[in-house]
């Protein structure tokens, strides 16, 4: 007969064995979901390191810090010999695909003349970057790796739960991979900081956020990427900020335009399927994108791709927003073949269509039309003698009369180095130019005599 006690006895003898270290003590799991969701996300989360050249004219016992086109004693101030030097600064990062795209902060970034992005294996690259969003404090840079790298899972913040486990990941004071672990404190909170328009929308948490995390990973519990981190607030210990992922996803994916940064023609003016849109075509928001046009001659145009279409895959990529979209777009070039999967009512259609590339705008006719501005190349001469910042910006040859110009007070001789958030270096100013329409008013930067000036330029 069958004795059930010896069972239980032996059962029972084998956990006691199991739970006992050699040393005799209790063992209990230690791998919980806090450990498994860092292991997750952990390779994805970079750090950043940048160089900065700056170049300062100053006086003694003068506050040299000059207010926009506003300085009474800039010719005095001329005068007086400047000093180069070099800053360094640490943040962090988060790959998002596995060709090599890291978001951070644009704060990490800013005017550095040199990114290295350092991952968690040790290997180190250098960054170069491809578009930046000062407002919300959002960038995007790229590297190359020699293989496939780890990226983290990009989850969604508008069903976060007040109390709900995160985890923030990051290199704070440039202690690398370091984790911390808290709650979602509150959502939508603003904050403003000592150098920048007040932020809205942001998570709050108290896990632990400083120096060096800036640009990092919040995870929720399954490992899923729900912010980056942005900010901590000064006056008070364990509190953090991050942008929540679904405005950083509309924001890459308003940032990696295929057509202003490849100059590569598909056709397709696609947006965000919102709540009413997708009843209209009957999808859910995050089901793909919605087609609002196709550009006549187009290569969208010859595949049949048609308005209101919805278009839910790109070569074999799930496309839940514009952002993945884009991406994969941007893995081509010009004359590369692209596969799309789109839903046509109740129909699921495939198409394929070979990218073309876009002439490249006249930068210059542009900006004289739309700004009244006279722009070139700086001469080797003038190059020779222009500050480091300003050594690919296009000189100021002449301002017309009461032109958008003028009246924002640019004067001959200033170095545009950006335009509406477009590098003036490389060739894509045309192409951000021609989008401005008219009365649009955009954001410039400019070099004026080793110092830095920003305004907005009203298109006519």
């Amino acid at each position: 007969m069958f004795d059930h006690r010896k069972l239980f006895a032996v059962a029972a003898l084998l956990l006691l064995c199991t739970s006992l270290s050699p040393a005799g003590e209790k063992v209990w799991p230690r791998r919980n979901a806090v450990v498994e969701a860092v292991e997750k996300a952990g390779p994805a989360v970079v750090n950043i390191g940048t160089e900065r050249i700056v170049q300062q004219q100053y006086a003694p016992s003068f506050d040299f810090r000059r207010r926009f086109f506003d300085d009474p004693f800039e010719e005095f101030f001329r005068r007086f010999r400047s000093r180069r030097f070099r800053t360094m600064s640490l943040g962090s990062g988060v790959i998002i695909d596995s060709d090599g795209y890291v978001v951070t902060n644009e704060h990490v970034i800013s005017r550095a003349s040199k990114i290295h992005v350092n991952l968690k294996d040790g290997k180190t690259y250098e960054g170069k970057l491809v578009n930046s969003d000062p407002d919300n404090d959002i960038a995007v840079i790229k590297i190359e790796a020699d293989r496939p790298l780890p990226t983290a899972e990009l989850g969604r913040s508008s069903d976060l739960m007040i109390g709900e486990t995160v985890i923030a990941m990051g290199n704070p004071f440039g202690f690398e991979s370091s984790v911390s672990v808290g709650v979602v404190s509150a959502i939508n909170r603003s904050i403003q900081s000592s150098d920048r328009e007040v932020m809205k929308g942001l998570i709050q948490t108290d896990a632990a956020i400083n120096p060096g995390n800036s640009g990092g990973a919040l995870v929720n519990i399954n490992g899923e990427l729900i912010g980056i981190n942005t900010a901590i607030y000064a006056r008070a210990q364990n509190i953090g900020f991050a942008i929540p992922v679904d405005r950083v996803k509309t924001i890459m994916g308003e940032m990696l335009d295929y057509r202003t940064l490849r100059r590569m023609l598909v056709g397709v003016d696609a947006q965000e399927l919102t709540a009413e849109l997708g009843r209209q075509v009957g999808a859910e928001p995050g089901d793909g994108v919605l087609v609002a046009g196709v550009q006549k001659g187009s290569p969208a145009a010859d595949a049949g791709i048609k308005p209101l279409d919805v278009i839910t895959e790109a070569d074999g990529r799930r496309v839940s927003c514009l952002f993945d979209l884009r991406l994969t777009v941007l893995k081509h070039k010009a004359g590369d073949e692209l596969r799309l999967k789109l839903r046509r009512g109740a129909r699921t259609l495939t198409r394929k269509l070979r990218i073309a590339e876009i002439p490249a705008p006249d930068a210059k006719k542009l900006a004289r039309e739309k700004f009244g501005l006279i722009i070139e190349k700086p001469t080797s001469k003038e190059a020779s003698r222009l500050p480091y910042r300003a050594l690919t910006g296009l000189v100021v040859r002449q301002v017309e009369p009461r032109s958008p110009a003028a009246h924002a007070g640019v004067r001959i001789g200033d170095v545009i180095i950006q335009v509406g958030g477009i590098s003036t270096a490389g060739g894509n100013l045309g192409f951000g130019l021609e989008m401005i329409e008219p009365g649009q008013s955009v954001y410039f930067v400019l070099i004026r005599r080793n110092a830095r000036y920003h305004g907005l330029l009203q298109a006519r």
